[in-house]
């Protein structure tokens, strides 16, 4: 790992940009390695820049400056999540399906983009001092799938009355905890072997247990 302000950068072994990568990908790439593992503060658009083999006017002139840098790989790392969403909310299923296949689609987008639960625990404890609005406008389209699931199970008649934002907590505090403490859990003796993670990445075991935890919790029983 690199070392900027004595803080561990994640960074592959073999260390140099992927040659077949565009400019702006090469930047976009090691920008989000920097914003997850600095924030925002932290981050440097010079050693970006000096990693990604450019210099910083190439920054500029291919995506912006640092706070467009950020919004960018933010909203690269969202993909086309909400486009999977609305293929959930639209499919002819139960309410219970479609839950389990948000919490399922949820933790793909945290398995496939690593940047994210750091990037969103580090704007968690600053108040959002730097998320862009256009990043919480699709947390906030995220809720509201969440909640017309929530709403379909009522009229179902299979769910019980629940708070969204709970439910949604519950599901993405679950994940983010999960994953940001793999490190933690791995690396210290005090967590004993049943503690510890089987994998570097949220597990299938563990998305298996939320989804179910989270069904138990709004469904009636029968």
């Amino acid at each position: 790992m690199n070392r900027e302000n004595g803080i561990k950068i994640s960074k592959k072994p073999d260390a140099q940009p992927n040659p077949s990568l565009s400019t702006k990908e090469k930047i976009m790439a090691v920008a989000a390695r920097h914003f997850s593992d600095l924030g925002f503060e932290g981050a440097r658009m010079d050693q970006i820049a000096r990693e990604a083999g450019v210099n910083k006017a190439s920054i500029y002139y291919n995506i912006g400056n640092k706070d467009i840098l950020y919004t960018a790989v933010l909203n690269d790392a969202f993909g086309e999540g909400l486009i999977a969403l609305q293929g959930i909310l639209d499919a002819d299923m139960t309410a219970e399906k479609k839950l389990d296949q948000y919490v399922r689609h949820l933790a793909n987008k945290m398995i496939t983009n690593p940047i994210l639960p750091k990037i969103i625990l580090r704007e968690q404890v600053s108040q959002g001092k730097h998320l862009p609005e256009s990043f919480v406008n699709k947390i906030v389209k995220m809720l509201d799938g969440l909640g017309r699931i929530l709403n379909q199970g009522v009229v179902e008649g299979s769910f019980h009355k629940v708070d969204t934002i709970s439910i949604h907590f519950m599901i993405f505090g679950a994940m983010l905890f999960q994953i940001t403490s793999l490190p933690i859990r791995k690396e210290k003796d005090a967590f004993s072997k049943k503690y510890k993670p089987d994998s570097d990445v949220l597990s299938l075991p563990a998305i298996n247990n939320i989804s179910e935890y989270i069904i138990r919790a709004v469904k009636k029983d029968q």
